[in-house]
C-alpha cells in the first residue's frame, strides 16, 4: 500500500495561498484515484441531505478497496453501528520541525449494534468509541510562525456538519502511539479508553434527511470514500443503516 506521508503533504500545501494541510496516515483518497486500483468511483452518491461529509475528505492515500461491506468487515477487528455522541479536540502532533502543526479532531461513536470485537473490549468503555480523524487544512498567516497556524474547520464546524444522533457504522482499530511529537494530548478520554483509527472506507453513515424521503435515493453515505466503486458496487446495495446491519449479519458478523 502506498501511502502519502503527512509530512509531504504539508510541504506541498504549505506552497499554497489558502495554507497547508496535515494528513492523517490512513486519511482517503480523492475518488478519481481509485482509478489506479482498477476501479472508477461511483457517480451514484447520494445528493440533497443534510450531512456535510467534505470536512473529512480534505486528505489523499493509496488504497486497495474492500468490494463489500462485509469484505472490509473481515478485515477489521471491531465492527460496530451506532450514532455519533459528540466530537472533541484531538491530539496536536509536531509535522516537522519549525512547520505548522498537524491537528486530529475525535468522533465520538455510542455503540448500539455490536457487530465483531466490541463486548469486552476494555478499550471502549460505555460503549464508546473514540475515532481520531485528520482536522483538515491550517490557514496560513505569515505574521505568525507555522507552528500558531490554527485549523480551518474547528470541532463546531465538524459537530455542524456531521450532528450527534447521526447513525453511523464504523470498522475501527486501535490506534497505535504517535509516532510525532504529541504538543497537545487533546480532549481526556474515559479511563482505558483508546483513540482508534479508520481505513478510507471504514465510516458509512444514514442522512437523517434522505432517510425522511421516500424518493428510492440511499441514504447512506460514505464518510471518507464515496460508497460506491466499480459502478455497481456491493456497498451500494443497502440503502438504510439497518438493512446494512442486516446484511452484515446476514454474513456471519454479530455479537
Amino acid at each position: 500500500m502506498k501511502k502519502r506521508s503527512g509530512i509531504t503533504a504539508l510541504l506541498a500545501s504549505a506552497l499554497l495561498l489558502t495554507g497547508c494541510a496535515a494528513h492523517e496516515e490512513e486519511s482517503g483518497k480523492k475518488a478519481e484515484a481509485l482509478s489506479s486500483h482498477g476501479y472508477e468511483a461511483s457517480v451514484k452518491e447520494p445528493s440533497g441531505g443534510s450531512l456535510d461529509v467534505s470536512v473529512l475528505r480534505g486528505a489523499e492515500a493509496d488504497y486497495d478497496p474492500a468490494p463489500s461491506p462485509e469484505a472490509l468487515a473481515g478485515r477489521r477487528p471491531i465492527v460496530a453501528a451506532g450514532v455519533v455522541d459528540g466530537w472533541q479536540q484531538g491530539p496536536v502532533l509536531e509535522s516537522y520541525r519549525g512547520g505548522p502543526l498537524d491537528y486530529r479532531v475525535v468522533m465520538k461513536v455510542k455503540v448500539i449494534d455490536a457487530l465483531k470485537g466490541v463486548k469486552g473490549r476494555e478499550s471502549i468503555p460505555g460503549d464508546l468509541v473514540f475515532i481520531e480523524l485528520d482536522q483538515g487544512p491550517v490557514i496560513r498567516d505569515d505574521s505568525l510562525s507555522p507552528e500558531k497556524w490554527k485549523p480551518a474547520k474547528s470541532v463546531k464546524d465538524f459537530a455542524k456538519s456531521i450532528p450527534a444522533g447521526t447513525r453511523v457504522m464504523v470498522f475501527p482499530a486501535e490506534r497505535p502511539a504517535h509516532e510525532q511529537k504529541v504538543h497537545d494530548a487533546g480532549g481526556r478520554l474515559p479511563t482505558h479508553a483508546r483513540l482508534m483509527s479508520v481505513p478510507p472506507q471504514g465510516l458509512v453513515f444514514e442522512d437523517p434527511l434522505l432517510a425522511q424521503q421516500k424518493s428510492g435515493q440511499s441514504a447512506l453515505v460514505g464518510g471518507k470514500e464515496p460508497l460506491g466503486v466499480a459502478g455497481e458496487s456491493p456497498w451500494l446495495e443497502p440503502k438504510t443503516m439497518d438493512e446494512l446491519i442486516d446484511r452484515l449479519r446476514r454474513n456471519g458478523f454479530s455479537e
